[in-house]
């Protein structure tokens, strides 16, 4: 009852402010929550004493909505921004966060997303589910490892690749000496598809041709990366 003497009440308001001339703005109702721009659930490994990140609807305009972090379902006091962000990560952070977008008309939250806080050098992103087949790739193969991108690399590129069955995995960047410059990924992952982002200024890598190794178990794969500054 109180609901639709509410709704009666907006009408009436909103019929005046028509009569009287009055500009009357209509808030968009929010259709997702993405975090990071993934849909469904993740998981980000992020190291250690880096910056904690993460963001709803990047790159769209969200200042129409009441939004709302959460850390384990309880809500993060203050914690009302598009981003929720520490300049640094630490253990006591590691949690499954959601966040809430909400106006008069609708609420809707997002896929959780799960923050593990470990001694490594380079945050990996998880897709958890179905990875997307990537172009040029055999689609039943286990193991894909896409093109660098962007290519040329002036200052950060990003590494996607898929596992459709739990393994463990390592991608070095070696130079053309074959010589080790970072290790991105050191570990057991699920099946889904990761993203890896490389700062070449954080290794004092010069304008040159680098490979990125990707293996797994009974796969290898090598994709050029080349630095121009």
């Amino acid at each position: 009852m109180t609901r639709i003497l509410l709704l009666l009440a907006f009408v009436s308001v909103f019929s005046a402010d028509l009569a009287a001339g009055t500009t009357v703005r209509i808030l968009p109702t929010p259709r997702q929550a993405n975090v990071d721009g993934v849909p469904g659930a993740s998981i980000k490994r992020m190291p250690l004493g880096g910056e904690f990140l993460l963001t709803v609807n990047k790159g769209e305009d969200v200042s129409f909505y009441q939004i709302q972090w959460f850390k384990n379902g309880v809500a993060i006091p203050g914690q009302t921004g598009q981003e929720l962000r520490y300049n640094y990560s630490s253990p006591d952070m590691a949690a499954v966060y959601t966040v809430t977008m909400a106006n008069p008309c609708a609420k809707v939250e997002s896929s959780p997303i799960q923050v593990i806080v470990e001694r490594r050098q380079f945050q990996v992103n998880t897709t958890v589910g179905e990875p997307r087949v990537i172009a040029g790739v055999d689609p039943t193969a286990a193991f894909e490892l896409s093109e660098v991108a962007p290519n040329p690399v002036q200052d950060r590129a990003k590494i996607t690749f898929v596992t459709r069955e739990a393994s463990f995995v390592t991608i070095r960047v070696h130079d053309v000496t074959g010589a080790i410059v970072a290790t991105l990924v050191n570990d057991e992952l699920p099946a889904g598809e990761h993203t890896a982002t490389i700062v070449t200024r954080d290794h004092d890598m010069s304008s040159s041709l680098y490979y990125v190794v990707m293996s797994a178990q009974g796969f290898t794969d090598t994709k050029p990366l080349l630095i121009a500054k």
